[in-house]
């Protein structure tokens, strides 16, 4: 199998629900899982949004812990989508012995042209891992507390955290289109002083929801070509957002591009968005600046990107 088949594979198909789960259960009695939970919540939104490189950085740590296989697996899918196969088989071959010859990872020690070899050749520093834990783990030891000691632990999963997104974006676009269909009444009622040689208007007008929907399903190519025609009155700011959002995810986006459009839209409802995009855009081109984009991000208080921006800044 081609190691990127592989990788768009084991992205799609990981149980990245029960991974953070699993975690969560292992932070209530062990601390050091406390706050690699928080930090796999961070790694699983940067996946869905398609920022591979700063996933598979942030999940270097989370590699070097006692964790099962399915873990491992992630951290190589992302090293593939991020930096190539090269990477990711160094990566590889940094796992412990126990990790590398473990029966989950056998379609990657196949990509790879295992040889057992390997295994004496020096690991990496700071991924060196006791024996692999099997999955699922077994549960903790059950502990009754006191009521007034219990402690009640809410976790944001990933599909969560992406379906209350997706839930402000489409209320976001149902919002425009009301402001839309009363502009629309409005010129219905006023008088036209002549029916002819009226001026030609385009009829290639961009389908705000199509788009929205194909952007939800990942197909960008498809929301690119109908982002080619002109917003509807009222729905400038959105269809502006979601030219940025397909450009990013196409890598044609400057960061110009993001910068011009806040300039023209200051209180658009997309502003964090978009400032999220500059950010890690800026990061990627090693320019400083992005600290004081990701800085303003995360003051913008009760916004999704807010919380992930700060973690960003504190690495």
């Amino acid at each position: 199998m081609d190691i990127r088949t592989l990788a768009e594979r084991e992205l799609s198909e990981l149980p990245l629900f029960d991974m953070t789960e699993w975690l969560a259960r292992k932070g209530e009695y062990d601390p050091s899982f406390r706050l690699v939970a928080s930090e796999f919540e961070v790694i699983t939104t940067l996946l869905d949004h398609g920022y591979y490189e700063e996933a598979s950085e942030r999940i270097v740590p989370l590699l070097g812990m006692k964790v099962p296989a399915a873990f491992h697996r992630l951290g190589l899918a992302l090293e593939v989508k991020a930096n190539g196969k090269k990477a990711a088989k160094r990566r590889f071959r940094s796992f412990s012995s126990a990790v590398i010859q473990h029966s989950d990872l056998a379609e990657w020690r196949q990509v790879f042209k295992f040889d057992k070899k390997w295994l004496g050749l020096p690991l990496v520093v700071g991924l060196a891992a006791g024996v692999l834990a099997f999955w699922p783990d077994a549960e903790p030891p059950v502990v009754t507390p006191d009521e007034s000691d219990q402690v009640v632990m809410e976790t944001v999963t990933e599909e969560e955290a992406l379906a209350e997104r997706l839930e402000e974006l489409e209320a976001e676009v149902a919002r425009l289109e009301e402001e839309n269909e009363k502009l629309q009444d409005s010129d219905d009622q006023k008088p036209t002083e002549s029916t002819e040689e009226a001026p030609a208007v385009s009829t290639n007008i961009v389908p705000l929801t199509e788009v929205e929907a194909l952007v939800q399903d990942k197909q960008y190519e498809k929301a690119d070509r109908l982002l080619g025609g002109k917003a509807k009155a009222g729905q400038e700011q959105a269809v502006g957002f979601y030219r940025l959002l397909v450009d990013n995810k196409l890598g044609q986006a400057e960061i110009n591009d993001y910068a011009n459009y806040v300039d023209s839209y200051p209180e658009s409802g997309y502003k964090a968005d978009v400032l999220w995009m500059k950010g890690i855009a800026e990061k990627k081109a090693n320019d400083p600046a992005y600290r004081d984009t990701l800085t303003t991000v995360s003051e913008m208080e009760g916004t999704y990107w807010a919380p992930i921006a700060k973690s960003v800044l504190e690495e």
